[in-house]
């Protein structure tokens, strides 16, 4: 169910890079022999022309980032030894964090790099190697291709960092505290609920500067959308599908009137043109409609609209089996653990609530589809010492395979989401993803008491005594709902969009496991 890896061509998302070597400190590294490390370089080298040239398979594209993060991680941990043997102000880190990690890091990072090209240099020119290696002056040469490599990994720490700075700089006070002000949430609560019994849109829809910058072309980041759908009974399926993918050209959302295999889009490659749209097949629904590169732009937001509206008008559904799935592009994320542990903790102490917010509020029972396609992600309590530990992959709840390897295609997929044909609610699960990484990217995203792991807020009522389906009032209300409130603090600081979180959770109910 579902799909795997998206935006993998984001090409002008960030300033392009060829490099890709990460940079963190895993304590357990060793720096390998010279003879290796030659070995190294040299299939990194050419790997790196291959990929250069278009000639690369995808197994050797999968080789060139294996090799990247063995070297990152490997000549980092020499590093760490020497931090440790040098123990100077600026490189006094607490003991269980990385000392590459946090915004007053530019320095160990710096020290990074220098030591990465410190290792490329010691690449032997004299000794005997193996023929296959080439002269001493092949070696020479591709140590000043290594050394290419390592500037331009500096040039990309280097742009991140001022991409993050600049996040941190321009992100406004909160207008409105849910933390602090437990009335204003309580309004905007009950706003909701009385639009429920008007039989009004409960969620709210907007259409101009709906992120508050979060997914603008300009100092944002690019997101997509994978809708998943099935045909009511009763509809012949195989004419909706002709009926929808024609609709959808017709609409000038897609180039094609037809229904594509799985992953064609990946296939392709991505762009963000808006009629970009694509219908695939999937075989566990009837269709999967994959977005092109989106911003927060008003045509973006109608387009969304008009494939939700298309999709139904034909007899498409959210059935309980689909699923919707959020990709954001994570270029500023800079190849630095610390931006990934802050995020997977971040999730993981909200894992609850994150999975209430993505309950299909259409569903029969106030169910979420289940956790088979979209598991919990394991979070250790100390985060990561290095990138290459996040286990995270197709099949969970946040899947960052496509943002280990970091660069300008660097990006996350937001998969717990249900699926829904509802744009404001697709809206809202869009603006809960690209706030989780910009919060992570600014380092706003301090959580005070426990983890609340799926299920938590369901056995806390049962400990209690009370029961599932009463509603719950006065400290019972504030304490049930501190997490929420806290996690849209830490996203959102206009009104409008706690606002909407808000409708989102009065529409949605905890989940079991």
């Amino acid at each position: 169910m579902g799909s795997g890896s998206r935006i993998d061509h984001q090409h002008h998302l960030v300033a392009t890079t060829a490099a890709g070597t990460t940079i963190s400190a895993p304590s357990d590294a060793t720096n390998p022999p010279d003879d290796e490390h030659q070995e190294l370089v040299s299939r990194l080298l050419r790997l790196r022309s291959l990929m250069n040239e278009n000639n690369a398979t995808p197994e050797e594209a999968e080789e060139l980032d294996r090799i990247r993060q063995r070297l990152q991680d490997e000549f980092q941990g020499a590093l760490r030894q020497d931090v440790q043997d040098d123990p100077r102000e600026e490189y006094d880190y607490p003991s269980e964090a990385s000392p590459l990690t946090g915004t007053t890091d530019e320095l160990a990072s710096d020290e990074a790099i220098e030591a990465l090209r410190q290792a490329f240099n010691r690449v032997p020119t004299q000794r005997d190697l193996p023929p296959e290696w080439g002269s001493p002056e092949d070696r020479s040469v591709q140590r000043a291709a290594a050394q290419q490599v390592l500037d331009e990994v500096a040039a990309e720490h280097q742009a991140a960092a001022s991409l993050q700075e600049e996040a941190r700089e321009q992100w406004p006070p909160d207008e409105v505290s849910y933390t602090e002000d437990f009335d204003a949430f309580q309004r905007d609560y009950d706003a909701a609920r009385d639009r429920a019994e008007r039989g009004e849109q409960v969620v709210p829809y907007m259409t101009e500067n709906a992120t508050g910058g979060l997914g603008s072309r300009e100092g944002g980041r690019g997101f997509g959308v994978e809708i998943e759908f099935d045909i009511e009974p009763g509809v012949d399926r195989q004419q909706a599908i002709q009926n929808i993918a024609r609709e959808l050209r017709d609409a000038g959302l897609s180039r094609t009137a037809r229904q594509y295999g799985y992953h064609s889009q990946q296939s392709a490659g991505y762009t963000d043109e808006p009629n970009a749209w694509r219908l695939e097949s999937d075989c566990t629904v009837a269709g999967e409609l994959v977005s092109p590169i989106l911003y927060d732009e008003p045509q973006t937001w109608q387009n969304l609209a008009t494939a939700c509206e298309i999709i139904q008008r034909n007899g498409g559904r959210a059935s309980f089996g689909t699923g919707g799935h959020v990709h954001v592009g994570m270029h500023d994320f800079d190849h630095d653990v610390a931006n990934h542990t802050r995020l997977m903790q971040m999730y993981k102490a909200h894992e609850d609530v994150l999975y209430r917010l993505a309950q299909n509020p259409a569903s029969e029972g106030n169910q979420h589809r289940g956790t088979r396609w979209c598991s919990p992600n394991p979070v250790p309590s100390e985060g990561y010492s290095a990138i290459s530990q996040i286990n995270s992959f197709h099949g969970q709840a946040v899947n960052l395979s496509g943002a280990r390897r970091g660069g300008q295609s660097a990006h996350g997929e937001f998969r717990l989401w249900d699926g829904s044909l509802n744009p404001s609610v697709i809206q809202t699960q869009v603006k809960l993803s690209l706030g989780m990484a910009a919060a992570a990217v600014r380092q706003d995203t301090a959580v005070s008491g426990p983890r609340m792991e799926l299920g938590s807020h369901r056995e806390q009522r049962r400990q209690a005594g009370l029961g599932q389906r009463r509603r719950l009032t006065g400290d019972d209300w504030r304490t049930t709902t501190a997490n929420f409130r806290q996690l849209v603090d830490s996203l959102f600081q206009r009104p409008e969009d706690k606002a909407q979180a808000t409708a989102l959770f009065h529409e949605t109910r905890w989940q079991r496991r």
